[in-house]
This record gives structure tokens, sequence and C-alpha cells, in this order.
């Protein structure tokens, strides 16, 4: 079984991106230099970062294991699928040698060396200005976003920061996590000053300046910086580029991507044979994988609960959430793009920043709050509900729970909340306190050797 470390990863984002996007010379040609001499080159280069964000390793499917079956808002009900690869993540007991781990962390580092790669040789080629910048700032985005999502899995990880050598790959040791998001902050600000406000034609759907601000909120929260995140995410709240949509199954419909709620989406298109589509998230045959306690915790007449119940699907032995249903094709995949950040959860990140700057009864966060749970049909809470700093907060995050089920929230809320090991409790599963980081992949481990620069995680 081969091994994704980030010495390949390394070398992956030297040679190739996936040939729907970039085909590059062998490995024993100097192609990389050759490479990058035109616009035309960067903007295949930064599809081929997008391509990596599509991976089945991460959003196109892995991270619905990795993040929210990990949560308390999904189960796995097959043990006997793929070795038990999944569910043994769902149940706290993966190994440290579990090869979904291993082959996520290789592909987050592929992406951001395709990224380096791109920042490190684009100021030396003559373009149009506002095109560089916009070149820059996606890949700034999405390196911000990918390191985002390992700091958060795995704690403590390699930073690098440039296309480095196998050679100086060897070199790399696990960075503190405060140089980790230092580098997060330093690359999403300066992409919401490269990327444009809107896009045109077949551009639509790539990360622009709300994108990044907007990760840039979450990142200023998941830090618990919040004066930071009311000032970032302030203009983007009262601002008109996003919405609400009124109804909100209208959000996730197939037929109406690219729609006023989404600031950032991962983009997928079934029917090809460039494995743009994806298979169906969280589709089963086995049994409800909706955790019993998620639905409990809908008030009577939410009209977010629909979209946790299951579909069947035509052609199909599976069924699928109704938030993520679509037709297969004649190819077998489908199509939905995957939500990393929509409006619902910029207003509710935006009401909890404002809380932990200071609570106000009945004061702004409370109106912003309310605005989420007003289009979902539920009473508005009230200061009296709400009496309290920290009755304001646990609202906060249950309402998180109910609007941004399924879409890779849920974990990360109870790892900065520290209350994982007790909403995982309610499920039946005992998750240890160790747990709230992943196993470093034992390939890495191995490869590097040294468990003083690159150690395992405690527990493991």
């Amino acid at each position: 079984m081969k091994k994704i470390t980030i010495l390949f990863a390394v070398i992956l984002g030297l040679t190739a991106c996936q040939k729907d996007f970039l085909e590059l010379k062998p490995l024993s040609q100097p192609n990389v230099d050759n490479f990058y001499k035109t616009a035309n080159d960067f903007g295949n280069a930064v599809n081929g970062a997008y391509d990596a964000l599509q991976s089945s390793t991460q959003y196109g499917g892995d991270y619905n294991t990795i993040i929210e079956t990990r949560s308390d808002n999904v189960l796995d009900n097959d043990p006997s699928s793929g070795s038990g690869l999944r569910y043994n993540i769902d149940r706290f007991i993966e190994p440290t040698t579990n090869s979904v781990l291993r082959d996520t962390w290789g592909s987050l580092y592929t992406g951001i060396n395709r990224c380096n790669l791109i920042l490190d040789k684009i100021d030396a080629v003559a373009m149009d200005a506002t095109l560089k910048a916009r070149y820059k700032g996606e890949a700034q985005f999405i390196r911000a976003l990918s390191y985002f999502n390992l700091v958060r899995l795995w704690g403590k990880v390699p930073l690098v920061l440039t296309a480095g050598t196998t050679t100086d790959a060897r070199s790399y040791s696990r960075n503190e996590i405060t140089d980790i998001y230092a580098a997060i902050e330093k690359d999403l600000t300066a992409a919401a000053a490269g990327l444009p406000v809107s896009y045109t034609g077949n551009d639509v759907g790539r990360a622009t300046s709300g994108s990044a601000k907007g990760l840039l909120g979450k990142v200023y929260v998941t830090e618990k910086k919040y004066d930071l995140a009311v000032t970032t995410l302030k203009d983007l709240v009262n601002g008109t580029t996003y919405q609400l949509l009124p109804n909100i199954a209208d959000v996730f419909l197939v037929t109406n991507k690219n729609n006023a709620e989404l600031l950032f989406s991962v983009k997928f298109k079934k029917g090809g044979l460039l494995g743009e589509g994806h298979g169906s998230w969280f589709g089963t045959s086995i049994g409800d994988p909706i955790e019993p306690s998620l639905r409990a915790a809908y008030p009577a007449g939410d009209k977010r609960l629909p979209l946790t119940v299951m579909i069947p699907v035509p052609t199909s032995i599976n069924s699928v959430p109704r938030k993520y249903y679509d037709e297969l094709s004649a190819t077998s995949d489908v199509g939905n793009d995957f939500p990393v950040l929509r409006y619902a959860d910029i207003l509710l990140l935006y009401a909890e920043a404002l809380n932990g700057v200071g609570y106000q009864a009945g004061g702004e966060a409370f109106t912003v709050l309310n605005r989420v749970r007003t289009r979902a049909g539920v009473a508005n809470y009230t200061a009296a509900q709400l009496a309290t700093k920290e009755a304001f907060q646990s609202a906060v995050i249950n309402e998180r729970r109910l609007e941004l089920a399924l879409e890779s929230d849920r974990w990360f809320d109870l790892i900065r909340t520290g209350t994982a090991v007790a909403a995982i409790k309610v499920t039946g599963i005992t998750m240890p306190d160790y747990r709230v980081v992943y196993p470093i992949p034992q390939s890495e481990i191995d490869v590097y050797n040294n468990k003083t620069t690159f150690p395992q995680n405690a527990g493991y």
C-alpha cells in the first residue's frame, strides 16, 4: 500500500495536477521552471489548486467522515465496509495507520505545494496586474483553507510556505499552532485585498474577497480573537453582496448553484469523463446515518429538519439526506457543490463574536442570531431566555448545529468550545480526551523518525 507523505506531496506538486486541469512533463524533465511563463500557465495552475479541494480525500468525500461523522451528527453503521476504516474513525478507535487520514494529510499538502509553486513563481512573470493579484489571492485563500483544516484536525503540523525540494522536505518539523494561525491570517488578509468582489461568466464560483474575509472571520472566532472577528465580519453582515435565501432548501439545490447565500463552495459537475463529480454524500443502504440527537434538537416546525431526512436515490440502493440529494448521472456520480462558507454561517459567527466581546441583553447579537431562526420558522430568542453570556454562547453553538448540519462544521465547533467529549457521550460512544486531534499518519512518523521535531500526538 502506498504511503502518501509530505515528501510525496512535494513531488506531486512539482510534477502534476489532475489531468482535467493541468498536464505537466514527466519528473525527469525540468518542467517546473519551463512551465510558469505566461498568465495562461498560472490560470491553469490555479485551477490545479482548486482541484485539490475537489479530491475524494477532501471535500469530495472523506471530510464527511473525518469531520462530520466524527461529530455527534452522523453515525457510521457499517463496520464491515472498507475494513472498518471509517467506522473506526466514528468510534474513536482509529490506529495511526488509518489510510483515510493518511490520504487526506497527503492531499492537503499536495494542494498546499501547488499554491506554493504559484506564489513562488508569479511575481517574476509579466501579466496584467489585476489578474496577477487575483491569481495570488486565489492561491493564498486555498493555502489558508488547507492549513486551517490541517491545524484543526492534527494540531501542530509542518508549516511549508515555499515549494521546496524533497531534500528540504526531509528537514520539516511540526510548527507551533500560533505560527500556523499567523500564516493563515496573513494569507487571508492578503487574499481579501487582492481578490475581486465578484466574477462573471465561467469564473463565477472562484474565491472572492468576501470568501477570504468570511474565512478570516471564522479563523478569528476559532482563535477567540473576538474583536478582530467583529471588525472583519461586520461589513459582510451589513453588506448587500450576500443574503439569506427566503427558503433554506433552495440553498442546496443543484439547480441553484452560486446563489446569494454562498460565499465559497467547492465546485463539482456530474456526468463527465474528467472526474469532476463525486459519490453521494452520506449515501447509505444500511440504516439511517443521522444521529437521533441531531433530529431531536430541532424545535417543532423547524424548516431545517426535513433537510436531514433520508431520500431514496433512483437507480441506486442508497438513500441520501435531502440537503445533498441529486440523481445519479449515467456515470453514477452526482454534482452537488460543497458549501464551505455561507451567509448563515457568517451571521452566527458574528453573533458569537459580538457576545465574546461583551454580552448585551437584547443587543445586536440577538438580532443577528434571530435572523437565522426567523428564516428557519422558529421563535426568536429573548433576553429573558438567554440572560447570560454563557447561555447566549450555548444557544449560538446549538443553532450552528441545526443550521450547518452535514456541512463539516460541527466537529470543529465542539473542539473549539471544549464540549466534544460530553456531546459524543450522548450518542453512546466514549471519546478519550486526547482524540480531539487525530494521530499523525504513521507514514509521516516513520519517514521523519524524530521524536523531538516530529513527535506523534499524545495518547496515540
